[in-house]
């Protein structure tokens, strides 16, 4: 059950879809949501040494306005607040390092991160957000697309299946949304050649039998470098609401890198995605 969720909302653009979604998530589980905003200080020139002149320029221009931020949070307070749903409103300002740390541990706290998926036409400080929370909140995030609107529907939920711990993961994580999916898909993208040894596409159906959720269960190849987009054509052409995967990265001294697939639907998700590590 998700008794408290939490929704990071970008300062420096239109939220309305992903504030509409988090809310509607926060309707259907009965659960305290609150929303935070970021406000990035600007990074000072004196401590940076040798950086160009393009830096600077970058740095400023991704800079967030306080106005903005506080009228994203008086818009998500009007929203909750005509929801119904107990809510709460904070901020955070810091250097977009720090900020995003914070918003991690912060995350750590709350049964699911809302993200936005970051926008590669506009991008700023917060896009190394839904990166930072997946792999490091320990809990699942509900990334939303930034073409995203309206609610979060349920009526059709496919589960990306490899037999990896992450895919378990996820799977666990969405059980609360699983059960209240009409339908319930297993995506298997070159499952004949992979050595996944029992945790097969038949044992996953088997698993969620036992927990009185049905689901069918469909194979598909993929060249290596084209998974993700089979993964999200099957959803489209399904006509999917909510994506569930398992988040991958390798680990690279204190920092995570992200995996192919989960790099590939990062960058294009078309429909909102429970994604877990």
């Amino acid at each position: 059950m998700l008794n408290d969720v939490v929704v990071h909302i970008p300062a420096d653009r239109p939220a309305d879809g992903l504030v509409d979604c988090a809310v509607s998530v926060a309707q259907t589980f009965e659960a305290h949501l609150d929303g935070f905003v970021c406000t990035y200080q600007p990074i000072n020139p004196a401590i940076v040494v040798g950086a160009s002149t393009a830096y600077y320029a970058a740095v400023n221009q991704y800079n967030t306005d306080n106005d903005e931020a506080a009228a994203r949070l008086d818009q998500f307070e009007i929203t909750a607040r005509g929801a119904g749903i107990t809510h709460g409103a904070r901020s955070v300002c810091d250097t977009p390092v720090l900020a995003n740390e914070s918003l991690s541990e912060i995350s750590r706290l709350y049964d699911l991160s809302i993200v936005p998926q970051p926008d590669r036409a506009k991008p700023g400080h917060q896009d190394p957000l839904p990166e930072s929370i997946l792999f490091n909140s320990g809990k699942p995030m509900l990334m939303v697309p930034y073409i995203h609107k309206g609610p979060l529907c349920l009526d059709r939920v496919p589960i990306c299946w490899d037999g990896s711990r992450p895919a378990a993961r996820a799977v666990q994580d969405a059980m609360p949304f699983l059960r209240r999916a009409k339908t319930i898909d297993i995506l298997a993208v070159n499952e004949d050649a992979q050595d996944i040894g029992q945790a097969t596409t038949a044992a996953l159906v088997a698993h969620l039998l036992r927990h009185d959720l049905a689901a069918a269960a469909h194979h598909f190849t993929a060249p290596p470098g084209n998974v993700h987009n089979t993964i999200l054509s099957m959803a489209a052409d399904s006509g999917a609401d909510l994506l569930v995967m398992g988040g991958y990265g390798h680990s690279r001294l204190r920092e995570f890198i992200l995996g192919g697939v989960t790099r590939g639907i990062f960058k294009s998700l078309t429909l909102p995605a429970l994604i877990s590590h």
